[in-house]
């Protein structure tokens, strides 16, 4: 179940971006839209599952083989830089009696046949947790469709974004598929999420709200960082090579560079011509220039 009322673009969706380990945290509360949950919160649950366990081991004896191994090991429910088991997370939702079922192959395979019957996903690689769900706010581009029909769209809530990012209907199959292929695991959310959550302050200790818009622009910010920098090692690569036997001088006439062009490399080794057609280097050059 969703929040109530019809989705709009001017909706605000919560996230957090990652801190330390504490994906956990991050994963649920995005999944339930508000600061729910501290780190705190989750290692006094991961506390009594570990009470529980060293009571179960104890019964073969604290001079035991099992116990003294058990003993010297760490937690399995908590990590000490924050990464928290599922049976933790699980037990943390289980106050909106929301279940987390795995999703396989074998295993309620139907989640991944119309994942779009689900309302959330929990994913996990490693110790690495985040969410996926659909949410009452719709973006009016990537779920056009379902904004002209009232309905709300999926969001990608990973903390390693700078913002969630919407998730087109038709695609979320594909999603769950690839990262399946990736060796992630996954858990359909199934249960009562709660209403939206009610703000009286700032989002918590790590989280925001923000907006389609605002989602949209930290995401292009980002994309537009990255490229750049996979655009400078490009030509730092490129003019290491060219230059390798001497001095290198990029040779950028006034005409090319407005356009962001390149017209040749020279070095002191000999001389390279760099064809207007080498799109890579040119890209490069330009968003150096940039």
């Amino acid at each position: 179940r969703l929040s109530e009322g019809p989705p709009t673009a001017m909706g605000s969706l919560y996230h957090e971006k990652q801190v330390s380990l504490l994906c956990g945290v991050h994963a649920l509360n995005t999944l339930l839209q508000g600061p729910y949950f501290t780190a705190n919160d989750l290692r006094d649950i991961a506390a009594e599952f570990d009470q529980r366990e060293r009571d179960l081991m104890k019964e073969a004896g604290v001079d035991s083989a099992d116990f003294l191994r058990y003993m010297a090991e760490d937690s399995g429910n908590a990590a000490v830089d924050g990464n928290f088991s599922i049976q933790v997370l699980t037990k943390a939702l289980d106050v909106w009696n929301v279940d987390c079922v795995p999703v396989t192959g074998t295993t309620h395979s139907e989640a991944l046949v119309n994942p779009t019957d689900e309302v959330a996903f929990l994913c996990n690689l490693d110790q690495h947790w985040f969410a996926v769900r659909k949410t009452a706010t719709a973006s009016p581009t990537v779920h056009a469709e379902a904004f002209a029909c009232g309905d709300g769209g999926w969001w990608n809530f990973n903390s390693t974004l700078p913002a969630p990012q919407p998730i087109g209907t038709t695609y979320l199959s594909a999603f769950l598929a690839q990262l399946r292929e990736e060796r992630y695991s996954i858990f359909a959310v199934r249960g009562n999420l709660p209403d939206e959550f009610r703000r009286f302050g700032d989002g918590g200790e790590h989280g925001r709200w923000v907006t389609v818009d605002e989602a949209a622009a930290l995401n292009r910010e980002s994309d537009r960082v990255k490229a750049a920098g996979r655009a400078r090692n490009i030509a730092s690569n490129m003019l290491a090579k060219l230059g390798a036997g001497g001095w290198g001088t990029i040779a950028v006439p006034a005409s090319v560079a407005a356009r962001g062009g390149v017209v040749g490399v020279t070095t002191g080794g000999g001389a390279a011509n760099i064809r207007d057609e080498d799109a890579e280097l040119q890209a490069a050059i330009a968003a150096s220039l940039g």
